[in-house]
C-alpha cells in the first residue's frame, strides 16, 4: 500500500509541476466551476420556487446533493478521466508495455499515472456548496452524522473508481470509447439532485441497476442525519462486486493484449 502511495504522490507532484506552468488554467477552471455550480443551484431554485420540497427534500437538504456531485465530479475529471485518455494513447502506441514490466498491479498503477488538478476546483466548490447548505439547516450535523457521511464518501469514490476502472479495460477491446464514456458521465448527471425526486422506474433504476444514487443521494441523508444503512449496505456490496469485477476484466484484457511485438 504504501509503495502505491508513494508512486502516486511522485506522479502528482509532476502533474502538478505541469499545471503550474499554465497558472491561468486554475483560475479558468475554477471560474467555469462557480458558473457551473451557479447553473445547478439556479435549476434548482427554480423547483423549489413553486413548491416547499421535492421527493421529501427542502433546498438546503438538496444543496448538499448538488455539492456532492460537484466533488464527484471533481474527483472524476482531475484524477480518473486523464488516466482514461492516458491508457488509450499507450495502447494505440504500443507504449503499455513499459508500464507492465513494473512490479505494480497494471490496473492500479493505470489508474494513477496522471492529475489534472485544475479540475479539482469542482471539488472545492462542492465542498463550499455543502458548507452553505450546512449552515442554512436547522441544525448542525452531529459527530456520528459526520462520520458516517466521510465513509460513505468514500464509499461512492470507490464506486465510481471501479467504474472508470472497467470503462479502462474497454479500451483494450474498443480504443474509441467516447460514447461509452459520455453514456457514464450523462448519468452521472442525475447524481445533481435527490434520487427521490425522479419518478419510478427512474428511481429504481438509479437505485438498483445503475447505482448513481450512491454517489450523492446516500452520503447526503448520512450528512443530515438520516442514515438508511439497509441502502448503503447493498452500496457496498455493488461497489465490491464492481471492484472484484473490474479486476477480473483488467486480467483478461491484458491476457489478449499484443503490445509492440504483436
Amino acid at each position: 500500500m504504501w509503495r502505491y502511495l508513494r508512486v502516486f504522490g511522485l506522479h502528482a507532484q509532476g502533474s502538478l509541476m505541469a499545471a503550474l506552468e499554465y497558472r491561468v488554467g486554475f483560475l479558468t477552471a475554477l471560474g467555469m466551476s462557480l458558473i457551473d455550480a451557479l447553473w445547478a443551484v439556479g435549476g434548482a431554485w427554480v423547483f423549489y420556487a413553486h413548491r416547499p420540497t421535492l421527493g421529501g427534500w427542502r433546498f438546503e437538504e438538496t444543496l448538499v446533493v448538488v455539492g456532492l456531485f460537484f466533488l464527484a465530479s471533481g474527483f472524476l475529471d482531475a484524477l480518473l478521466q486523464p488516466n482514461l485518455r492516458l491508457l488509450i494513447e499507450r495502447i494505440r502506441t504500443g507504449q503499455l508495455d513499459y508500464m507492465l514490466i513494473r512490479p505494480l498491479n497494471p490496473m492500479a498503477y493505470a489508474t494513477m499515472q496522471r492529475q489534472r488538478f485544475e479540475k479539482l476546483s469542482s471539488a472545492w466548490v462542492g465542498l463550499a456548496i455543502i458548507g452553505v447548505a450546512l449552515m442554512r439547516a436547522p441544525k448542525p450535523p452531529t459527530l456520528s452524522s459526520v462520520l458516517s457521511f466521510a465513509a460513505l464518501l468514500l464509499l461512492a469514490l470507490l464506486l465510481l473508481y471501479a467504474l472508470m476502472a472497467l470503462l479502462m479495460a474497454l479500451c483494450f477491446w474498443a480504443v474509441d470509447l467516447t460514447n461509452v464514456e459520455e453514456l457514464l458521465f450523462g448519468t452521472l448527471e442525475t447524481a445533481r439532485y435527490p434520487v427521490q425526486a425522479f419518478p419510478e422506474p427512474l428511481r429504481a433504476v438509479l437505485s438498483f441497476v445503475v447505482p448513481i444514487a450512491f454517489v450523492s443521494t446516500v452520503p447526503a441523508e448520512a450528512l443530515l442525519g438520516r442514515p438508511n444503512w439497509a441502502w448503503a449496505g447493498y452500496g457496498l456490496a455493488v461497489t465490491l462486486g464492481l471492484l472484484l469485477l473490474s479486476r477480473l476484466v483488467w486480467r483478461a484484457a491484458l491476457r489478449q493484449y499484443c503490445g509492440i511485438g504483436g
